[in-house]
């Protein structure tokens, strides 16, 4: 005899924010926070970024077609979290001016997405323009340096590559895709200062998850202004 369903877990409208069309989810359940943890258990950012997608799919009630950006999967998350396991995030932040470590609640109700403002298409000259695209986790688990690399040069360039659509010219359009990763390289390798520059405030001013926090340092009473940016600051 099948033993009786436990609870009839509540829907939550929520809006992706890159594509700006709303979907329904539900609060992870047991099996899904077990995952969770086991992945957080091991420290290895691939399982970490595998459970999360998986527990956002799960948790999604409506199938999607379109392939979410990294910030898409950052925002879900959070409000995914919050519906399942409380509102309310404890956080360790030092402060800024003794380097004193101090308690901080978060309220993850609170948390907003930065606002897109910038184009997707750089001109790098008269006659070439670079297209660009936002990065999916996807990208992350098919590219094991955009996870795992301590060189914070290495990560940004490993980013740029990932980020860049198309090369555009007044007569033809070079699909990145279609390129080596060596003529990928060798293009980003001949970019000025300045070109490159445009290129990297790009994918350092992605959409992401945000939150401003004020806090008195309990050890030198330091007036504290941060802003979290980004799922790693919140978890």
């Amino acid at each position: 005899m099948a033993l009786p369903q436990l609870n009839s877990a509540p829907s939550y409208r929520i809006t992706i924010p890159s594509l700006g069309k709303q979907t329904t989810f539900r609060p992870f359940l047991v099996k899904e926070q077990k995952a969770l943890l086991i992945a957080y258990e091991t420290q290895d950012k691939t399982d970490i970024v595998r459970a999360i997608t998986r527990t956002i799919h799960a948790c999604i009630e409506e199938p999607i077609e379109e392939s979410l950006t990294t910030f898409d999967v950052d925002y879900l998350f959070t409000q995914i979290r919050a519906k399942s396991v409380g509102e309310v995030v404890d956080l360790s932040i030092k402060c800024e001016e003794c380097n004193m470590a101090n308690d901080v609640s978060i309220e993850l109700d609170d948390v907003k997405m930065t606002e897109d403002v910038q184009s997707n298409v750089i001109a790098l000259s008269e006659d070439i323009s670079l297209q660009m695209r936002y990065p999916s986790y996807e990208d992350f688990l098919a590219n094991e340096k955009l996870l795992n690399t301590e060189s914070m040069t290495e990560s940004l360039m490993e980013l740029i590559t990932v980020c860049l659509d198309s090369v555009l010219t007044e007569e033809e359009r070079f699909s990145i895709k279609d390129e080596s990763r060596e003529e990928v390289i060798n293009f980003i390798d001949s970019m000025t200062s300045e070109q490159f520059e445009m290129v990297t405030e790009f994918v350092q001013n992605m959409p992401a998850v945000s939150k401003e926090i004020d806090f008195t340092c309990v050890s030198c009473k330091h007036e504290n202004k941060r802003t979290l940016r980004g799922m790693d600051d919140f978890f």
